[in-house]
């Protein structure tokens, strides 16, 4: 019995876990929602492994590399237990840092 996962079920996984990383504003898709994702998290199956690229908004003023690499780990963790692939690679792109919510946490 064969299962096959589509690379959309995938992608949301690694949405949902990236945004709940404190720090984590927002997947950077540009495009329509249907094409969205597909730009801002990008699947490559090597080797029977997964790499992943993803494009993310941070808060202004986080350890930049802190966020990423808590984002690095829980995203591998949560590929890894929902889906069961080994992930060998979460590569993050830091395209913006939002700078609205810093205003209005000082307001």
């Amino acid at each position: 019995m064969k299962i096959h996962i589509a690379p959309e079920v995938i992608r949301l996984i690694v949405q949902k876990t990236a945004l709940e990383v404190e720090g984590v504003t927002r997947v950077i898709t540009k495009m329509p929602w249907s094409l969205g994702l597909k730009r801002a998290i990008e699947l490559k199956v090597v080797d029977d492994k997964l790499e992943l690229t993803l494009r993310l908004a941070l808060r202004y003023g986080v350890d930049i590399m802190a966020v990423c690499r808590e984002v690095q780990q829980a995203v591998k963790r949560a590929v890894e237990n929902l889906v069961g692939i080994e992930v060998s690679s979460v590569d993050i792109i830091v395209e913006d840092i939002d700078l609205a919510q810093d205003a209005q946490a000082k307001s």
